[in-house]
């Protein structure tokens, strides 16, 4: 894969930083997979920092590799996370000389304008440049009509900040439909780079041989109506103390209401399966169970979040689910 781009030593070149945002369950770490994929063929070494609104990082295990350094932005939405644990992960992969440029994957909560506004902060531009915001537009979710409209104003806000939009789950989509909702996403940001997924790839040698990202004052101006969308969002983390039924977990999988959870992910193990672990992801009342390959095994935890979370009724949900109705450890809930 071809490139313009060429590393400097250590120490003696700004890492070219993307940023990858896009609302809850788009595909932003699918995508942050392929391009960890296809790295080898660029010849660069990628460095990540991750955000997650929940108290554990579930796409942090999804993405880890062998001798990948990544850095984890703890407290929230990092838009709303202390600018110096920010600064701190995108200095310590700089300063590491084991990176040639650095992905940071916000949560999908995050509004963009505070996340560039840490990191073109002078203090921070002469280690860093911000190369590209690319944004994954959930096509399916969008597709739809619902009453979502705060969800949607910070997608389109999502959108109205990225060089390239990556339209994920097209192949879930009918005729036309992809292009309608590439007519709307023009009409918010006429200039953007448009790829289709899982068709098409933004390819990271492109992305860092285009012109660096450019914002002004007035890009950054928060409009009162999209600011902090996550203040109305809480996250619930649980530990499972044991394996469990795979029946009774996707039945409660399949009763999450979409008004009250947005977003399920975590790990988990099965009686009926000793031995292995799964990978579970539900978002917008559509879930995914499949086995996770890696090792090590990840600790099995599950993470729960939305708009309208009765956080004491689904604690007594997962305690029954998990531990047939004994006390639990480990359930904790966090908001913005």
């Amino acid at each position: 894969m071809s490139s313009s781009f060429t590393p400097g030593a250590p120490g003696t070149r700004r890492l070219p930083v993307i940023l990858l945002t896009g609302f809850l369950g788009s595909g932003k770490t699918t995508l942050l997979l392929r391009w960890l994929a296809e790295s080898p063929a660029t010849g660069l070494r990628v460095g990540i920092v991750m955000n997650e609104f929940g108290a554990d990082s579930v796409d942090g295990q999804l993405v880890r590799r062998p001798g990948l350094p990544i850095r984890q932005v703890d407290g929230g939405c990092v838009c709303c996370a202390p600018e110096s644990d920010l600064d701190r992960a995108c200095r310590e992969l700089v300063r590491s000389g084991e990176c040639d440029y650095l992905v940071l994957e916000t949560s999908g909560l995050a509004d963009p304008d505070s996340v560039i506004d840490v990191l073109t902060d002078p203090d921070l531009v002469g280690e860093i440049r911000l190369q590209a915001v690319v944004t994954v537009l959930d096509g399916s979710w969008f597709s739809r009509p619902g009453e979502d409209i705060g969800e949607r104003v910070l997608a389109k806000r999502q959108v109205q900040f990225a060089q390239v939009v990556a339209l994920s789950k097209c192949d879930l989509l009918g005729p036309g439909e992809a292009d309608a909702i590439e007519v709307q996403i023009r009409e918010w940001n006429p200039t953007v780079e448009i790829v289709r997924l899982p068709f098409g790839l933004p390819e990271i040698g492109r992305l860092l041989s285009r012109p660096p990202a450019e914002f002004f004052a007035d890009d950054l101006a928060v409009e009162p109506s999209t600011a902090h969308l996550h203040s109305t969002y809480q996250s619930l983390t649980w530990r499972f103390p044991t394996s469990v039924a795979r029946k009774e977990f996707v039945d409660f999988l399949s009763a999450l209401d979409p008004r009250e959870v947005v977003r399920a992910k975590g790990f988990v193990r099965f009686r009926e399966a000793p031995g292995k672990i799964f990978v579970f992801q539900r978002v917008w009342g559509h879930h995914l169970l499949e086995e996770f390959p890696a090792k090590p095994d990840p600790e099995p935890f599950g993470v729960l979040i939305g708009p309208n979370l009765d956080v004491a009724a689904y604690r007594e949900r997962i305690r029954k689910l998990t531990t047939g109705g004994r006390p639990i450890l480990g359930l904790s809930a966090a908001g913005s």
